[in-house]
C-alpha cells in the first residue's frame, strides 16, 4: 500500500506542477492545425461551426480576444496579493461505515500534496479550507460566503463501493478510493477560483469547472486520466438512476448527468483519440459527437490557460 501512496503522490505532485507552470495548451496550435484541413486529422463538418472552424479568422479572433482578456486580467493581478492558502483538513468520523475512506485519503496525503503545490503556483486572495466530513448526506460543494470547500464522506464512500466491486489487489483499491474523489475535488475547487479570482467565464458555472476538472486531471498523466474516467462512470452511475425519476430538473444549474457524461467523455476522447478510441467503438461516445472533441478539447484547454496564467506565482 506504501508504494502506491508514494507512487500516486510523487505522480499527482509531479504533474500538477508541470500543468500549472507550463503554458497548459496547445489550444493555439490546434487552432492553427484546424486552419488546413488537409494536414489535420479532424474532418470539418458541413455546418457553420465546421466552417468557422476551418477558418484562419478563428486563430486570429481567439488570439486577439485571448490577448485583451490577459492583459485585463494582468491589471487586475497587479492588486491581487497572495495572502491565501488551500488548506486540507480531515474531521473524524464518527460513523464506522466511513472510517476507512477517512483513513485512506487521510494517509495518502495526495490532498495535501496537490494544495501545496497549487498554493506555490497560483496566487490566492484569501484561504481555502476543504474539509474532508461526515456531512449526513451523499454532496460536495464550495461555499462563497464561507470561501470552503466540503468534500463528504458519504459521496466518496457511495463511489468506493460501485467502483472497488472488481478490484484484485490493495493498490487498485486504494487508487479507486483516491479517484473517487480527485475529480470532485478539482470540480469544487473549480467554482473556488472562479470566486476568488473573479474569472469571467461564460455559460453555466457547474458546466465550466467540470471541463475544469477533466483539463487539469488528464493533463497529469495516466493516473490523473484514470481520475477523469472515474469521474465520467460516476456521471453514468448517476445518470442511471436519475433517468427513474418522475420529472428531471430541467430548470437546474446542472446540467443532467447524462449530459455531464457526455461532454467529460467527449474530453477524455479529445484529449488522445487513439489512446481513447474505445469511448467510441464501444458506443461510449457518438461517433457524431467524437468528430468534434478534439477541437473542444483544444478550445476549452486554451480558455482555462488564460484565464489562471495572469494568477501564476513569479
Amino acid at each position: 500500500m506504501n508504494i502506491l501512496r508514494d507512487r500516486l503522490r510523487r505522480i499527482y505532485v509531479t504533474l500538477m506542477s508541470l500543468v500549472f507552470m507550463n503554458p497548459v495548451l496547445i489550444g493555439c496550435t490546434e487552432i492553427e492545425i484546424e486552419s488546413n484541413p488537409r494536414e489535420s486529422e479532424i474532418s470539418a463538418t458541413a455546418t457553420p461551426i465546421g466552417k468557422a472552424r476551418s477558418s484562419g479568422n478563428l486563430k486570429r479572433t481567439t488570439t486577439a480576444i485571448n490577448s485583451r482578456t490577459t492583459i485585463q486580467q494582468t491589471a487586475q493581478t497587479d492588486e491581487l496579493e497572495d495572502t491565501g492558502d488551500i488548506l486540507i483538513f480531515h474531521t473524524p468520523v464518527e460513523d464506522e461505515t466511513y472510517q476507512e475512506v477517512h483513513d485512506i485519503i487521510k494517509e495518502s496525503q495526495i490532498f495535501e500534496e496537490i494544495a501545496e503545490t497549487i498554493n506555490e503556483l497560483l496566487i490566492l486572495p484569501n484561504d481555502i479550507p476543504v474539509y474532508f466530513m461526515e456531512c449526513g448526506e451523499e454532496n460536495a460543494y464550495y461555499d462563497p460566503s464561507e470561501v470552503e470547500i466540503t468534500m463528504c464522506y458519504e459521496l466518496i464512500e457511495r463511489y468506493k463501493q460501485i467502483f472497488t466491486e472488481e478490484v484484485e489487489t490493495d493498490e487498485e483499491y486504494i487508487a479507486e478510493v483516491i479517484n473517487a474523489g480527485l475529480f470532485t475535488f478539482f470540480h469544487e475547487l473549480g467554482h473556488a477560483l472562479v470566486d476568488q479570482l473573479e474569472l469571467p467565464i461564460t455559460g453555466r458555472e457547474e458546466d465550466v469547472v467540470d471541463e475544469f476538472a477533466a483539463i487539469i486531471l488528464l493533463q497529469a498523466g495516466e493516473e490523473g486520466e484514470n481520475a477523469v474516467l472515474s469521474g465520467v462512470w460516476q456521471f453514468a452511475v448517476d445518470a442511471e438512476e436519475e433517468a427513474e425519476l418522475e420529472e428531471l430538473t430541467y430548470w437546474g444549474e446542472h446540467s443532467l448527468n447524462i449530459q455531464r457524461y457526455y461532454n467529460m467523455a467527449c474530453l477524455v476522447y479529445g484529449s488522445n483519440p487513439e489512446k481513447y478510441k474505445f469511448l467510441v467503438e464501444d458506443e461510449d461516445l457518438p461517433a457524431e459527437r467524437a468528430e468534434g472533441c478534439e477541437y473542444e478539447y483544444a478550445q476549452k484547454s486554451q480558455s482555462w490557460e488564460v484565464l489562471l496564467s495572469p494568477y501564476y506565482q513569479e
